[in-house]
């Protein structure tokens, strides 16, 4: 493993000021002295000691001790400081690390921990004995603050692992402490607070227009207002360009997969989605002075290297890093799936142009599915998919969503 634990001293006067940990048994002299005198922890009964003490959260060593995670391979410190049982989060970080947990988890993990650790500090209480209307309550933060549901999800999901993985930690390293870390309390954040958020802010409530559209002037608000490297992303989602967990098709965006007022998708699902004129041109500024090859959404950071700047952009720093800026603008908070299922209604609304024959109504659904790659562009009409109960599904979603879409409209 490339990583070891770095001890910092806090105070000048170590063993005078830890030698309650000596009286109350945690650890005896001989083995303080020896922790006083290091920095780097290179053994691995050092590291086991400092592990347990860490485990039995004695505010003396917290006091005196800070714990980090030194990458020995470019002589970087992994974690940061958190605000609340710093040394207890970072011990669990390098467990996971010792547990071949992937990288990518790591790093969402000390995320994750960092975030809620304010949280603790108002509460004062450890995010692990959080009650069900204090998760929720975190959750509904996040997303007021510009988190995507599927972020405010994901960091429920994420401490219900840490809260597992603590008890796992405690059961190897100090049996004695497992019921402080009790994985119970799992319970408290994926079974009550399951969809949580996506059931407070996502379909349900979208569908039932209790969450405010993302209309054709907004679009034209935020073209007005905003750059590109922003705006674009809202852009290309209204008009059915797909970003998530199992589609990359905006952060996989090539310069030369944009023809005009055209984009050529190259996903799973092949189609040509046609934009506005003012909006190819509103994209058009990120593609200028680049190759065709070059993603449209490029990491400009100076600190990385020229290998890392022509990878695609993960989702989450695309999505919610960006969008979260456009908030100020709009004055809401569009979230992925607000956008996209604006746009998904504003095509029909515009095919339509106030037809409300039900027949046609369900081809203007069709031709939407197509153009959102919901089913294939050269796909049997959308009638013949009675059998599929998710396509059928979120057609009787969308023909509600149009008549809600249209109150909206012409309400505001």
């Amino acid at each position: 493993m490339h990583y070891t634990l770095e001890i910092d001293k806090k105070v000048d006067n170590i063993l005078e000021q830890a030698k309650p940990l000596v009286d109350n048994k945690i650890i005896d002299e001989k083995e303080l002295m020896h922790l006083a005198s290091q920095q780097i922890i290179s053994e691995e009964k050092d590291e086991n000691i400092i592990l347990k003490i860490v485990l039995s959260n004695a505010d003396v060593f917290n006091e005196v001790f800070s714990l980090n995670i030194f990458n020995n391979e470019n002589s970087e410190i992994l974690n940061t400081e958190f605000e609340y049982e710093s040394n207890l989060k970072t011990a669990l970080l390098f467990y996971c690390l010792k547990q071949d947990v992937p990288y990518s988890t790591i790093l969402s993990f000390k995320t994750t921990m960092n975030i809620v650790s304010k949280e603790e500090r108002d509460l004062n209480k450890a995010f692990r004995n959080f009650s069900q209307k204090e998760v929720v309550a975190f959750a509904k933060r996040q997303i007021e603050q510009g988190s995507s549901v599927y972020t405010a999800n994901n960091r429920i999901y994420l401490l219900a692992r840490l809260t597992k993985g603590l008890h796992e930690f405690a059961g190897e390293y100090l049996p004695e402490s497992k019921q402080v870390y009790d994985e119970t309390f799992i319970n408290i954040f994926l079974n009550a607070t399951k969809n949580y958020a996506t059931q407070e802010y996502g379909n349900t409530a979208l569908t039932n227009g209790e969450v405010p559209f993302v209309t054709i002037d907004d679009i034209h608000e935020i073209m007005n207002r905003m750059s590109a490297s922003i705006g674009a992303i809202v852009i290309l989602i209204f008009r059915g360009l797909r970003e998530n967990k199992y589609h990359k098709e905006i952060s996989t965006l090539k310069v030369g997969d944009i023809k005009g007022n055209t984009i050529q998708t190259n996903d799973d699902m092949p189609r040509t989605i046609t934009l506005a004129e003012d909006e190819a041109k509103y994209i058009s500024r990120l593609c200028k002075g680049v190759s065709e090859d070059d993603y449209v959404f490029r990491n400009e950071s100076p600190k990385i290297s020229e290998e890392d700047r022509r990878k695609p952009l993960k989702t989450w720093a695309l999505l919610n890093k960006r969008m979260r800026q456009v908030d100020e603008v709009l004055g809401k908070k569009p979230t992925y799936n607000m956008i996209r299922k604006s746009g998904e209604v504003y095509s029909i609304a515009k095919q339509l142009n106030g037809n409300t024959d039900k027949v046609e109504i369900i081809r203007a659904i069709d031709q939407c599915f197509r153009q959102y790659g919901v089913i294939p562009s050269d796909s049997e009409y959308i009638m013949k998919y009675k059998s599929n109960s998710g396509i059928a599904k979120q057609r009787r979603q969308l023909t509600k969503l149009y008549q809600k879409y249209t109150e909206y409209v012409n309400e505001n």
